[in-house]
């Protein structure tokens, strides 16, 4: 039994730290804060500023913005509302969309975690990069990284990719709102956007947030087409972003295309049923499957049977000045409808670089070459030999090719053995045969690149 003694110990020590509460939590914020800038210091990378702006300084800076405060008079005169209840949601969505980057989160546990999910399920790879070109980058320029979306884990491949070289401010959807993805991701200096929500407040708040990110130099990601493609072709560009960051003030807005694709996309099968017009699985089957998928890898990671899903490949292509390609305009005193083809031709080049470093994975490959034969269910022999000649003409025309140690016959193994292992294709009396529910997940992984070897066929 305690004694007397040891109960007055113990609560003049709680009383003791309450009295203290303040003091530990300076000092541990200026510990971590110090671990951090060392952290930096060791690996060399360029930091945002934004992202580096403690979030309550940020959001109170924000909150003075005269920009905003004129918005909001304009809103309260619109709408008949008091400014002090439209500063109060102002207030609200700033909480909700600025970030709270922690440099040791990112840079000594989620770099070494990214890695390690990456590198179990996939052979990370950066295919071709112009290299010479992103190093003559001005310093002091605004850099956006533009990305096609295959996958959520492209957040994870990317940074990783560039985790010695910057760090990245994403936009985030509204899937990421969830615990413990939501704190993660704020601690990455990931800011979140709410898409298709209607409140011009809510817009006017993201706008300015956005815009002074970019013309403070923050190094953003973003996705051109707005969320993951359903059916794996590149989708139709949103504008929204790209307005906001146009219309920053940036000294130099520099952008860079980034090409995404994995010889698996872990959710390809939900991407593919939303395409067919199918309702979306409900939470608890959602959890229920990937549970049981969990499991199923664990089982084989035990078993030894585990295989990787293949290479995860990433481009990074020519960079593109926004001064250049706008030859000098200024969209910033410019109505909507005056600057929306400006910002439509803008979007459209972007698509287009992006397209064009989009990687030719192995099952890729292998999907595009099975589906565009006369023969629906051909021998191993004619498929390879069918795959060697696409792959000639594509190295020949410079398509971003990814070769498995430079070789094509590595190429067809690996494609070819991922596809067989997720049954998708199956031996059949020496024939390859697909099944007809499995036909649309073949499809989804060839269309990724039909705009890139669709010219290679008619050629």
């Amino acid at each position: 039994m305690i004694s007397q003694s040891w109960w007055w110990l113990l609560a003049a020590g709680a009383v003791l730290l309450i009295l203290l509460r303040k003091t530990i939590r300076r000092s541990l914020r200026r510990w971590t804060w110090r671990h951090a800038l060392r952290t930096r210091r060791e690996l060399g990378f360029r930091l945002n500023p934004v992202t580096l702006t403690r979030k309550q300084r940020l959001k109170a800076e924000l909150l003075a913005d005269a920009d905003l405060r004129a918005r909001v008079t304009e809103f309260a005169a619109e709408t008949g509302r008091e400014e002090a209840s439209l500063l109060a949601d102002v207030s609200l969505y700033l909480d909700e969309i600025i970030p709270n980057f922690n440099l040791i989160t990112t840079y000594r546990f989620g770099k070494s975690l990214a890695g390690w999910l990456l590198r179990t399920c996939y052979r990370v790879r950066i295919g071709r990069s112009a290299e010479a070109a992103l190093n003559r980058i001005p310093r002091d320029a605004s850099v956006v990284y533009v990305m096609n979306h295959r996958s959520n884990a492209d957040y994870l491949l990317v940074a990783f990719l560039l985790a010695n070289r910057v760090s990245i401010s994403y936009a985030v959807g509204e899937w990421a709102r969830v615990w413990p993805l939501e704190r993660l991701f704020r601690s990455f200096g990931s800011f979140f956007v709410r898409r298709r929500f209607r409140d011009p407040l809510y817009h006017a708040v993201l706008e300015r947030y956005v815009q002074r990110a970019v013309a403070q130099g923050t190094t953003q990601g973003i996705f051109i087409e707005g969320g993951l493609s359903r059916d794996g072709r590149l989708q139709e560009p949103k504008l929204g972003l790209l307005d906001y960051m146009l219309r920053a003030g940036a000294k130099e807005l520099v952008f860079i295309p980034v090409g995404i694709n994995y010889d698996r996309v872990v959710e390809d099968s939900n991407l593919v049923r939303e395409a067919q017009g199918k309702p979306r699985r409900g939470p608890v089957a959602l959890v229920r499957r990937t549970a049981l998928w969990l499991l199923g890898l664990a089982w084989r990671g035990a078993t030894g049977r585990f295989h990787r899903f293949g290479y995860a490949v990433a481009n990074f292509g020519q960079p593109i000045h926004a001064r250049a390609v706008l030859e000098g305009t200024d969209l910033r005193a410019m109505a909507w409808e005056a600057r929306r083809p400006l910002l439509e031709a803008m979007a459209d080049s972007l698509v287009r670089a992006v397209g064009a470093e989009v990687p030719i994975t192995p099952v890729a490959a292998v999907a595009w070459v099975y589906r565009n034969m006369d023969d629906p269910a051909p021998g191993r022999a004619q498929l390879r030999d069918c795959m060697f000649s696409l792959l000639a003409q594509a190295q020949e025309r410079g398509l971003p090719l990814y070769l498995p140690r430079g070789s094509y016959q590595r190429s067809f193994e690996v494609g070819l053995r991922v596809l067989l292992l997720r049954r998708i294709l199956y031996f059949d009396e020496g024939r390859l045969v697909l099944p007809a529910h499995k036909a649309p997940l073949l499809d989804y992984y060839a269309h990724g690149v039909a705009h890139l070897l669709d010219r290679t066929r008619k050629s």
